[in-house]
C-alpha cells in the first residue's frame, strides 16, 4: 500500500468483563467489516488470556470471513506464551492468510501480571526475540521479510526490537519531538526497519469529552511517564501525582472501561497525561497531527480501540487519518 497502514486494535472482552460498555461487546469480524468500510485496513486483535478471547483464533475468523486487508494479534506475549508456539501459530496463519497477517509481539505486560509472573527484562526479552525468530526460521518463515512487528516503548527495547526482527510498534504516546527520536532509534540499530505507531487518538468537541474518553487508559499511560521521565520530558513536580495515576490503573481490566480506578487527579496532572499520550479534539487537529508524524517516517498506524467512543466514531477517525496521510 502507497499509504501507511491503518489499524484498529480491538479491545472486545469475554462477556462477563464488558462493564456494561456497548462498544466492548462486539464482534470482532462485526467491528473489523465497519473498521473496512470506514477507510481502516483491519484490525488488531488483543492477547489477555483472562480479558479476551484467543487472538489467533480471532485473526482467522476475520481474515476468512471479512474483506480485511490486514489482521492479526497484537499484542502477543512473549512473557506468557513461549517463541516457539508463537512462532507455529503465525507461521499456520501466514500460510492460509499470506502477506494479510500483521502480528505484533511484546513482553506481554499486563497478561504476565494478570498471571503473577515477572515481566521478562531487557536481556530476557531478547532471548525470547531471538528465540521466536529461530522458530520461525525452522518452520520455514523469515519474520524480518513479513509483517511482525515488536512493540516497544523506551529507547533501549525499541533499538533491540529492530535489531532483531526489522519491525517495531512504537508506543510512545503522540508528542512529534518523542515520536521522531524513537524512530531515529529504530532506525540506528536497522536502516531498514518498519517503523509503525501505537496511536491513542479519538474525534472530540470538548475538554470534558476529551478528559472521558481517555479516563480508562490514563493509569497505564501515566506508568510510561513514570519509567521514563527524561524521556518523556516529565518535570520533576509532576512526578510524585502522576505516580499516583499510574498506581490508580488496574491491570486485571486493561483495555477495559473499568481499568481506572481512585479519584480523578488534578486537571494539571491529567492534562500532562493526556496530551502526551491521547490524541483528541476536532478532525482537522487530528488529521494535521497524522500528517506531521507520518512525515517522521511513520509507515503505518495501529489505533488503540480502549478509547471510549472509537467505535462509534470509526468513520469520523478514519476520515480524519485518510486528511492526514493525503496531507503527508
Amino acid at each position: 500500500m502507497n499509504r501507511p497502514g491503518l489499524l484498529v486494535n480491538l479491545a472486545a472482552p469475554i462477556a462477563g468483563h464488558a462493564a456494561g460498555h456497548a462498544a466492548e461487546r462486539q464482534d470482532a469480524a462485526g467491528v473489523a467489516a465497519r473498521a473496512c468500510a470506514a477507510g481502516f485496513d483491519g484490525v488488531g486483535l488483543t492477547d489477555s488470556p483472562r480479558l479476551y478471547p484467543d487472538c489467533f483464533i480471532e485473526t482467522d475468523r476475520v481474515l476468512a470471513g471479512t474483506p480485511a486487508a490486514l489482521a492479526g494479534p497484537c499484542v502477543v506475549g512473549l512473557g506468557l506464551r513461549h517463541p516457539a508456539t508463537v512462532a507455529a501459530s503465525l507461521t499456520t496463519l501466514g500460510r492460509r492468510h499470506g502477506e494479510r497477517l500483521l502480528a505484533v509481539v511484546g513482553r506481554g505486560e499486563s497478561s504476565v501480571r494478570n498471571e503473577g509472573l515477572p515481566v521478562p527484562g531487557l536481556d530476557a526479552y531478547g532471548e525470547l526475540l531471538a528465540g521466536l525468530v529461530s522458530a520461525s526460521g525452522e518452520l520455514g518463515g523469515d519474520p524480518g521479510a513479513g509483517r511482525l512487528l515488536g512493540a516497544a516503548s523506551g529507547p533501549r527495547t525499541i533499538a533491540l526490537t529492530a535489531a532483531h526482527l526489522g519491525g517495531v510498534l512504537i508506543d510512545v504516546g503522540v508528542e512529534p519531538s518523542v515520536v521522531a527520536a524513537a524512530v531515529g532509534i529504530a532506525q540506528d540499530a536497522n536502516p531498514s526497519v518498519r517503523c509503525w505507531l501505537f496511536t491513542r487518538a479519538v474525534p472530540t468537541r470538548s475538554a470534558e469529552e476529551a478528559r472521558e474518553v481517555a479516563e480508562p487508559i490514563l493509569g497505564s499511560c501515566a506508568a510510561r511517564l513514570v519509567a521514563a521521565p527524561g524521556w518523556y520530558g516529565l518535570s520533576p513536580d509532576l512526578a510524585g501525582p502522576v505516580r499516583r495515576v499510574a498506581e490508580s490503573h488496574d491491570y486485571r481490566r486493561h483495555g477495559t472501561s473499568g481499568a481506572r480506578g481512585g479519584e480523578r487527579a488534578p486537571e494539571q496532572v491529567e492534562t500532562a497525561v493526556r496530551d502526551r499520550f491521547v490524541l483528541t479534539g476536532e478532525s482537522t487537529r487530528l488529521a494535521a497531527r497524522v500528517a506531521e508524524l507520518t512525515r517522521l517516517g511513520v509507515d503505518g498506524f495501529v489505533v488503540a480501540g480502549a478509547l471510549r467512543g472509537v467505535s462509534e466514531r470509526l468513520d469520523a477517525l478514519g476520515a480524519a487519518f485518510a486528511e492526514g496521510f493525503a496531507a503527508a
